[in-house]
């Protein structure tokens, strides 16, 4: 064999291998399960170092089961508890949801990592992957639709875009002009909503993606008869919708979790323990929990709620003065029906909080909220008085 040959065939072999190495490939960077429970008040924080390499474009995946009919995901900026973008605030779930990174996400997820949160679900694990792992076909660019505040107008997609679309597909939604409040509703040839996930649901950036999670959707697209007839009819307020997209995910899945986080074992509330964890109230203000009312229906003015926290060591030194306050779980006001919040100085010991009528029926009916700053909360229990 020729130098000239060996050496073409060198770096033909050369070219796979690096293309085999850097094949994209689906990780796992969390392992559960935890269980994100009712009120918005569990979440978990995706350590920073799962992003020293992310870029925009990449993609988040939460897996998870047990979510109920109304359950809710959220991706949020562990500084401040707000979404990471609108669109992430919260929104409908039912099979994996994901997020596409983007630049300003990118920013956070490296410096603060990312929360999920939520409500009335339970996460198995979560995973990244890279943006080659999926590809795209448009097969829907009409005319550019605006979407008028009260909801009136809607483009008319025809079944022959989506021939192809299949379970575990996306279809992605290209938009521009997202106003604040911009939402989106998809629905079938009749008028209703083909899936709740996409019913009034915010949309901001430049896509929205709606996962195809079984054949529900796909049965209803079929009803509509083939070709030209009109299949979805895409609606909502504050977007222009330009084209629309089906994404399939043509990547790999690397089964190696060596490197995944944890999360922290499942706890199992004692009886009367309505908190057990650690909840963080920032220095900056932005720390509540919401605690529904449930918890309470046979509570009496004889039972004591018990708050057991610890006192951020930097309160102090940044000129913080640790307190909490409890309140209507509403309206915000005070729980007692004060004009003014009661404020509890925290100094270490645990406060305890005596039921008077007006407290009570409060918690029975609307539940209360936990707000303050320079603490973490560790544990919140009602205890009979005796």
């Amino acid at each position: 064999m020729g130098y000239r040959l060996r050496f073409i065939l060198f770096c033909t072999l050369y070219s796979v291998l690096c293309t085999l190495s850097a094949q994209a490939v689906e990780r796992t960077i969390l392992v559960g399960p935890k269980t994100i429970g009712k009120a918005w008040k569990d979440n978990i924080v995706l350590e920073s170092r799962h992003f020293a390499e992310a870029k925009a474009g990449d993609i988040i995946t939460v897996y998870h089961d047990r979510a109920k009919g109304t359950a809710q995901g959220a991706f949020q900026n562990p500084t401040n508890w707000q979404g990471v973008a609108p669109e992430y605030a919260y929104f409908g779930i039912k099979g994996p949801f994901r997020m596409i990174l983007t630049d300003d996400i990118v920013k956070i997820a490296r410096e603060h990592g990312i929360a999920i949160g939520g409500h009335d679900y339970r996460i198995l694990y979560v995973t990244i992957s890279d943006a080659a792992d999926y590809q795209e076909t448009i097969v829907w660019k009409g005319t550019p639709v605006q979407m008028k505040s009260d909801w009136s107008v809607s483009a008319e997609i025809p079944a022959k875009s989506f021939a192809n679309l299949r379970e575990g597909d996306a279809v992605r939604f290209h938009i521009s002009k997202a106003q604040a409040g911009a939402s989106i509703k998809v629905m079938d040839f009749t008028w209703n909503v083909i899936d709740r996930t996409v019913d009034g649901a915010p949309v901001g950036g430049e896509a929205f993606n709606w996962y195809i999670l079984d054949n529900a959707p796909l049965l209803k697209i079929q009803l509509a008869g083939g070709g030209m007839n009109t299949a979805l009819r895409v609606s909502g307020t504050g977007y222009r919708l330009d084209k629309i997209g089906i994404v399939q995910f043509v990547g790999e899945v690397n089964e190696d979790i060596s490197q995944a986080q944890r999360a922290p074992k499942e706890y199992l509330l004692q009886p009367g323990e309505i908190f057990h964890g650690e909840k963080a109230f920032p220095n900056d203000w932005s720390g509540n929990l919401r605690i529904s009312a449930a918890p309470f229906q046979k509570c009496t003015e004889n039972d004591v709620l018990l708050i057991s926290y610890k006192v951020d060591p930097a309160a102090k030194a940044a000129g913080v003065t640790p307190q909490l306050s409890l309140r209507n779980g509403q309206t915000w006001d005070e729980i007692t029906g004060a004009a003014e919040p009661v404020w509890y100085p925290l100094d270490g010991n645990d406060v305890v909080y005596l039921f008077d009528a007006v407290a009570l029926d409060a918690v029975k009916t609307r539940g209360f909220i936990l707000t303050g700053v320079g603490f973490t909360l560790t544990r919140i229990e009602i205890l009979g008085a005796n």
